[in-house]
């Protein structure tokens, strides 16, 4: 049997040859070994992602999140996985701790600008809190 990182390596190669299945076995496996590791968790949800299968990648990455909480990577996909999901004030709340983590990243910062501008765009343009409402955002 291959060790653990050798699992981790072989399932993302399987992805990226569109072979999800048997990748998601593999870190699968993985995880079984080890449920404290945060980058299978991760990689989990890269391949879920992959897969559409967006609100199970996002309990991947909330997983590896919940093992590391400084994994800035894990918080910024979750955010992404959110966005598809349409869940934009909970993918904020996810690039919010990415940028907390990592504050040079421009990705995260971009990707928090876009949910906040879809949560308007949802709303007419108008407060999303209500129109009897002052700013929402300083």
């Amino acid at each position: 049997m291959p060790d653990v990182q050798g699992l981790s390596a072989k399932a993302l190669e399987l992805a990226e040859a569109g072979h999800y299945e048997q990748a998601l076995d593999l870190v699968s496996r993985e995880i079984k070994t080890d449920a404290n590791n945060a980058n299978a968790w991760y990689n989990k949800g890269i391949i879920l992602f992959k897969m559409g299968r967006f609100q199970d990648a996002r309990n991947s990455f909330a997983q590896a999140t919940d093992i590391d909480p400084a994994f800035a990577e894990a918080w910024y996909n979750k955010g992404i996985a959110l966005m598809n999901l349409e869940k934009y004030f909970e993918a904020i709340r996810a690039f919010d701790k990415a940028i907390a983590v990592n504050s040079n990243d421009p990705d995260a910062r971009h990707q928090r600008d876009l949910a906040q501008k879809k949560i308007m765009e949802s709303c007419g343009g108008k407060n999303p809190v209500g129109t009897n409402q002052t700013r929402l955002f300083r």
